[in-house]
């Protein structure tokens, strides 16, 4: 097969078909450590959703708020289950802002723990923001990272999925001049995305 080739263009072949092989035999190695350990490897971009436990809103929360969610869908690697629908996951808030005049309140959230088996695992998300329209604008709520989207007053966008209102939107208390405050109560689902890969061991059947 590399009879044709020079000898240095000969080594050069060889070489990478022994990397090749090298890579291919120590994902398979990666692999079959994982299953042997119990565990399992979600990539980044991996979808989790989530159905609120606890609400946030954006007149009463504060940063660095924990908040509880559970799964909605089973959580896969693959064919592997990870985690099955309503294992506890838990979220923070990044940033709370209240409505004030003009501007519409804010809300920024991820999630950052998952409960496997009765002990808290680390992950890491793309952050959802839910933004209110001001006084004067016709923007409705957004989301940062733009996936599913859910009906509203006005129109909503990104990654926030209504469950009955969904994220709701509401004129603050005060004149007409505030903008809209925003509210995502429990049971609404919401779509994250890990922004890293994460090794997690696998829950107990």
């Amino acid at each position: 097969m590399l009879s044709h080739l020079t000898g240095k263009q000969s080594n050069i072949a060889r070489a990478v078909i022994s990397l090749t092989i090298f890579l291919f035999l120590a994902s398979l190695v990666v692999v079959a450590s994982n299953q042997a350990s119990g565990s399992a490897t979600l990539p980044s971009g991996t979808r989790i959703l989530v159905r609120m436990v606890d609400s946030v809103d954006s007149e009463t929360s504060q940063p660095d708020q924990r908040f509880r969610g559970s799964l909605e869908t089973n959580l896969m690697a693959g064919s592997v289950l990870v985690a099955p629908e309503g294992t506890t996951v838990l979220g923070r808030l990044l940033s709370a802002e209240s409505a004030g005049r003009g501007s519409g309140g804010q809300l920024e959230f991820d999630l950052t723990d998952i409960m496997i088996n009765g002990q808290i695992h680390s992950l890491s998300t793309e952050s959802n923001q839910a933004q209110g329209q001001g006084a004067s604008s016709q923007a409705g709520i957004g989301a940062k990272t733009g996936a599913a989207v859910g009906a509203m007053a006005g129109g909503v966008s990104g990654a926030i999925r209504g469950a009955g209102a969904g994220a709701i939107a509401g004129k603050a208390s005060g004149a007409n001049t505030r903008g809209d405050k925003v509210k995502v109560p429990a049971g609404t689902l919401v779509e994250f995305t890990l922004d890293h890969p994460v090794t997690l061991p696998v829950a107990s059947k």
